[in-house]
């Protein structure tokens, strides 16, 4: 019996210790690609695949949150980002507004300072924040080009 006893116990702790230290596998979170980089050289031999360019014009994307959509209209010139202004964000109720609307001046401010969406969220409006930078992604893809640009020459 006192044998019984002393299995049960120790199956209980060694399942115990599996479950405490088996590792957590966490979903992969997506991270927004950055802009194109302004350096052209490869950092890689083996990258085949033409680094992405903006062509100039506007789209808008809406993102799904769980407190409402996120819809963002971004202005491209000149390959560069000159506006990515919120033009639907989460109303539902008047906290949802007042923690929103600083949230996507701020994010519009560190996105065109920075020429990515590959920034940090605003505390206290995390939701917010990942569909401001989700539909400033979405509709950056819709302004990419994949073609390579055509090989300039120099008259000598």
């Amino acid at each position: 019996m006192r044998r019984l006893a002393l299995l049960a116990v120790a199956t209980a702790a060694v399942i115990t210790l599996v479950v405490v230290v088996r590792p957590h596998h966490k979903p992969a979170q997506h991270r927004p690609a950055a802009l194109a980089p302004t350096n052209t050289r490869a950092t890689s031999a083996t990258t085949s695949a033409p680094t992405p360019q903006l062509r100039s014009g506007t789209a808008s994307a809406v993102a799904h949150t769980d407190y409402g959509d996120v819809r963002v209209r971004v202005t491209i010139a000149d390959g560069r980002i000159v506006r990515a202004a919120a033009v639907e964000i989460p109303d539902g109720n008047p906290m949802d507004v007042e923690l929103s609307r600083p949230a996507v001046r701020a994010l519009e401010q560190t996105v065109l300072r920075t020429q990515s969406v590959e920034v940090d969220t605003v505390s206290g409006a995390t939701y917010t924040s990942t569909g401001y930078l989700r539909s400033v992604q979405a509709a950056l893809d819709r302004l990419s080009s994949t073609e390579p640009s055509p090989p300039t020459t120099t008259a000598s």
